[in-house]
């Protein structure tokens, strides 16, 4: 159930800041931030169960960050990894050629995802939903915005009008007055770290033979997520400028209780030299 926090034009350093979450069982392990392809110096944590990503970005100043659909049921396991799409715009040079290569993708080769991707210049969402070969996409409108396991903003998702709205109250002020990541950090972090649910007797009852009961929807319902096998395992935040990725940084577990660390270097020429 990954969060992804999308602030658009609200800054006129850093023209889009990420603020993400990443849920997952506990069993299934995954690195911190690495480079995962030299060819355009990709930077973002791997899968070790399938190889790919959930979130990174690369030299070119691209960000690509990828939520499950939320189903019932659990995903095909004779189905391509959802990891690979991200692994494989991160190896493209532009939002356009990300784009292209997107579109020549069969989406139901894929249990269903949403995706976010672009460069300071712009964000778009790519959602696969299985029931055709082709994805369907949708602009990031300037603004603050909430991917949660659905679509952007995601009326059925009351997390997602909520952490918006936490989101624009506290960093709107800070974003206006160009702050820096010294002063943004702490509270990208204070809303990815928000425990609220919404109350019990709000949450529906899950379809016959699902096997999520009430309760544990509504535990799904946090921003950070801690139940006995599953929660949120690592938390992302990224500064994107024109060009470029200006700040990446990483908390490889829950960011309520786990420091960021600055993974930004390995971006850089120097890293790139000495690799």
């Amino acid at each position: 159930m990954c969060t992804v926090v999308l602030l658009v034009g609200v800054h006129a350093d850093y023209p889009v800041l990420v603020a993400a979450n990443r849920d997952e069982f506990y069993a299934r392990e995954a690195t911190a931030p690495l480079v995962l392809l030299e060819s355009t110096r990709a930077v973002g944590g791997r899968d070790l169960r399938a190889g790919g990503t959930w979130m990174g970005v690369n030299a070119h100043g691209l960000f690509v960050g990828l939520t499950n659909q939320r189903t019932w049921a659990g995903p095909a396991p004779s189905k391509r990894s959802r990891g690979d799409v991200p692994l494989g715009v991160l190896g493209c040079h532009s939002r356009n050629e990300a784009e292209d290569y997107l579109r020549s993708l069969d989406a139901r080769e894929f249990n269903e995802f949403n995706l976010v991707y672009g460069d300071a210049s712009g964000l778009r969402c790519a959602y696969a939903r299985g029931v055709g070969a082709a994805m369907t996409f949708e602009d990031v409108a300037p603004g603050v915005h909430v991917l949660p396991n659905d679509v952007l903003d995601a009326p059925l998702f009351a997390k997602a009008a909520r952490t918006a709205a936490r989101a624009s109250t506290d960093l709107r002020e800070l974003a206006q007055r160009s702050a820096g990541m010294g002063e943004l950090t702490p509270l990208l972090r204070d809303v990815i770290a928000n425990h609220e649910r919404a109350p019990l007797e709000s949450i529906a009852q899950p379809p016959g033979g699902s096997p999520f009961s009430r309760e544990l929807v509504r535990e799904l319902d946090a921003v950070c997520i801690h139940t006995p096998t599953y929660g949120t395992r690592s938390s992302t935040i990224a500064a994107l400028a024109p060009g470029r990725v200006a700040h990446y940084l990483f908390a490889s577990g829950p960011p309520c209780t786990t420091p960021f660390d600055d993974f930004t270097a390995l971006l850089s020429a120097d890293a790139r030299s000495s690799s």
